[in-house]
């Protein structure tokens, strides 16, 4: 997830209501319409007849990072349960409605939100927003389907620890953060998952899924009114709650500079990691031209160095994911275990030379132009347009960044980047999981 530009003035907010008209095309895909429901529920519609299909993604404000440590992988485990039923039907049921209408119905969850999308016939869509707001609303909560999704849950965290890229992960995340907010993994772990309750689990069910913490986002083959009054009927009783809590702010510099855990594998993995800012900040975009530059595709200057050049990576390369609170720049190798201190030099080396040197204008153009293009190709189905538009109104810059962030990555230029750079690849985290 990609996008704000140095010095740039704040991306304009849309009134409630906007005459169709009036309304922003979005990549060329066709106007969105935004609509805030009286009791606080934003609404995003896209008209997209380029297939006889929608999608819609129902957002909730509020994810693992404002979890209390001791139930971490509540928003995990709930995102698992919600599908398990309802109160009119079992979870059978709801996974059979979603397939009479040729599609399907999921579940996600992150750190800053979690997630329910719908995918189907456009002819059927009136069925597919009835189910969606009954999953959303009136979940089961049934003992055996809590049990059975945490068993579940469970064997994928075991899962995850038999891969050392996973756990380096993780460690990083801790180091970084601490042992709280953005340091918690979504999943949450086996002593976390075991505290969680029935209970636990309603009542942050109606706290993220109140009326003011939901953005839906719907794209497809339909009609933007109709589709903007059967929301309006369906979700006009639901309650607005009480306001978000804040995730614990970022750390100034990372909470621990090194760690190290071994494990019986074959390959080493080093990770580098960066206290990076918000997609609201000044030099987001920036910095993901600057992450880009350095493991951004396979002209990047991590993968022609480290893998081409000097043959010390398996697999390389470097991620800065967008966050609206803290974020974080990631540039990780897999090696062989004689070759993990040349490998963590080079990493250090390649960040170095990006705050030491402007990038050239070759290197920079084309860095530009892989993300611009990544970014407009991960959005041509409607499922991804739709979780678009929903994730940049939950991350606090209006789903009408979708249209401004290819023209920001446009206007970066080599400056930028340097300032960027020096600003904030300053203090890394370092992290080695591999052979003792």
């Amino acid at each position: 997830m990609d996008e704000g530009r140095p010095g740039a003035a704040p991306v304009p907010r849309e009134p409630s209501l906007r005459p169709p008209g009036s309304q922003p095309s979005v990549a060329g895909l066709g106007p969105v319409t935004r609509l805030v429901l009286p009791n606080g529920m934003t609404v995003l519609v896209r008209e997209n007849r380029g297939a006889p299909v929608v999608a819609a993604a129902l957002l909730s404000r509020g994810g693992s990072a404002e979890e209390p440590p001791e139930l971490n992988g509540l928003t995990a485990l709930l995102g698992r349960v919600i599908l398990k039923g309802t109160r009119s039907r079992s979870a059978l049921d709801v996974a059979r409605s979603a397939e009479d209408a040729g599609g399907g119905l999921e579940s996600g969850a992150d750190q800053e939100y979690g997630e329910l999308r719908t995918w189907g016939l456009a002819r059927h869509w009136p069925r597919l927003l009835e189910l969606l707001h009954e999953v959303a609303t009136s979940p089961r909560f049934a003992d055996d389907e809590i049990e059975r999704e945490r068993a579940v849950l469970l064997a994928q965290i075991r899962g995850l620890e038999d891969q050392p890229a996973q756990v380096a992960s993780r460690i990083l995340s801790r180091a970084l953060f601490g042992p709280r907010g953005y340091g918690l993994p979504t999943s949450g772990d086996e002593a976390t998952l075991a505290r969680i309750t029935q209970a636990s689990l309603v009542d942050r069910f109606r706290e993220t899924y109140a009326a003011d913490r939901l953005v839906l986002a719907v794209s497809g083959a339909v009609a933007v009114d109709d589709v903007l009054a059967e929301v309006g009927r369906l979700f006009e009783a639901l309650r607005p709650g009480s306001a978000a809590a804040a995730a614990p702010a970022p750390p100034a510099r990372p909470v621990r500079l090194r760690e190290t855990e071994t494990s019986p594998t074959q390959q080493a993995h080093v990770l580098l990691g960066y206290l990076a800012p918000s997609v609201s900040a000044s030099d987001h975009v920036a910095l993901k031209v600057a992450n880009g530059v350095l493991g951004g595709g396979m002209s990047s200057r991590l993968f022609r160095t480290l893998r081409d050049e000097e043959g010390l990576a398996y697999s390389v390369g470097s991620s800065y994911p967008t966050r609206r609170g803290a974020g974080r720049v990631v540039l990780h190798i897999g090696t062989a275990p004689e070759n993990v201190a040349a490998a963590e030099a080079g990493l250090r080396r390649e960040a170095e030379r990006l705050t030491g040197e402007p990038v050239g204008e070759d290197e920079l153009e084309r860095t530009k132009a892989y993300l611009s293009g990544s970014f407009v190709l991960d959005r041509r189905t409607n499922g991804r347009q739709s979780f678009y538009l929903a994730f940049y109104e939950v991350m606090g810059v209006g789903a009408e960044y979708v249209l401004h962030y290819p023209s920001l990555l446009d206007a970066v230029d080599a400056t930028d980047v340097l300032r960027a750079a020096r600003h904030h690849l300053i203090e890394p985290a370092a992290v080695v999981v591999g052979p003792a």
